[in-house]
């Protein structure tokens, strides 16, 4: 080649265009810019959402909590009336015991269909189960309880009314220790929220509970309720004096031991320790044990101011055999009765 040739600009090698490939290009940067704004709208968009759930949830477990406790405020009112309408004497204005104790239950089936339908979160689920379980045990017991209160203040089968009527005041404690487990778990799902909100204690059953679990207590309780309370003067008081099934006399110091010849017969004898004669002396009994519990009872139908007399029962069936069972034998406290500590005695028998 010539050196002629080797200085010719034509023949000098071609230099890069600023926009040839590898160069920089505007159009792209802007992509990135839009996209990076984009990305940021959307997670600002994200986070917006977020936390528009975290406030409706919020806002959800405070509304349940809240709509709860008003009805809790109420069943307490409730409860409290039932009680105190219980413990004082009837006034002669007064609806009949039965109806009061139906408005009631009235007023707790409200209350009921308003815990079955609180819009409850979904963290919430199995306690509010409970919840609506214990709200039904409240107004099933009231119903029965108003159920059986003319026959229970009536003159026949008040033992097995009042032992009815005790059946659903334990019902009632069953609701209020079920409602307890319930409201520990909202609260503590409320806690873990972050959720500032109690929920109140609901006790339907006051303090002391024996006083209207035990069947004798209760029918002193009532007694001022029947239809002839107010014309009852003078002392009452009945009491226990002795047992026997078939011909073995039954201890309440020792075990008894009694040899079964078919269905045995309960012999309770009875004092009347007041000064007035008593009519429809309700005696019964109750064995508990191995196979669960039997009952029996029956009525003396006139038991003279001093004298004694025997309730006589006989047992539908053969009771288990071999192991210890316990047999408590009652006369119900009659309207005026004030005490009642010898109105039972408990027995251990076992049946050879």
């Amino acid at each position: 080649m010539a050196f002629d040739d080797q200085l010719d600009p034509a023949a000098a090698p071609r230099g890069r265009r600023s926009g040839a490939p590898g160069g920089p290009r505007p159009y792209l940067a802007r992509r990135m810019i839009a996209l990076g704004a984009g990305v940021l709208v959307l997670v600002l968009l994200l986070l917006g959402i977020r936390g528009c759930l975290d406030a409706r949830k919020q806002r959800s477990f405070e509304n349940y909590a809240s709509d709860l406790s008003s009805i809790v405020t109420q069943s307490t009112q409730i409860a409290q009336g039932f009680f105190q309408r219980l413990e004082q004497p009837p006034d002669q204005n007064d609806p009949p015991l039965d109806a009061a104790i139906n408005a009631d239950r009235g007023a707790l089936e409200g209350l009921l269909a308003r815990v079955e339908n609180l819009d409850t979160p979904d963290e919430l689920s199995g306690a509010q189960a409970d919840m609506v379980t214990a709200f039904k045990l409240r107004r099933d017991a009231l119903a029965g309880i108003a159920e059986q209160t003319p026959t229970a203040l009536g003159t026949s089968n008040r033992f097995d009314a009042l032992s009815a009527i005790a059946s659903d005041m334990r019902a009632l404690l069953a609701s209020d220790v079920l409602y307890d487990g319930a409201r520990g778990q909202i609260q503590t799902v409320l806690d873990d929220e972050g959720v500032s909100a109690t929920v109140e204690e609901s006790v339907f059953l006051p303090a002391p509970e024996d006083q209207w679990l035990d069947v004798n207590q209760l029918a002193v309780t009532l007694a001022p309720f029947a239809a002839d309370a107010n014309n009852i003067s003078g002392i009452h008081g009945l009491s226990v004096v002795s047992a026997k099934i078939d011909k073995t006399t039954l201890s309440s110091d020792t075990e008894n031991s009694v040899n079964l010849n078919g269905p045995p017969q309960l012999d309770v004898e009875v004092q009347n320790e007041g000064d007035s004669d008593e009519t429809d002396v309700s005696v019964s009994y109750t064995l508990s044990g191995a196979a669960g519990a039997s009952t029996g009872e029956t009525t003396i139908s006139r038991l003279a101011s001093g004298s004694l007399d025997t309730g006589t029962i006989a047992f539908e069936a053969e009771p288990p055999t071999g192991v210890p069972l316990t047999l408590e034998v009652s006369v119900l406290p009659v309207p005026g009765e004030a005490l009642f500590e010898n109105n039972s005695a408990t027995y251990t028998v076992t049946f050879e």
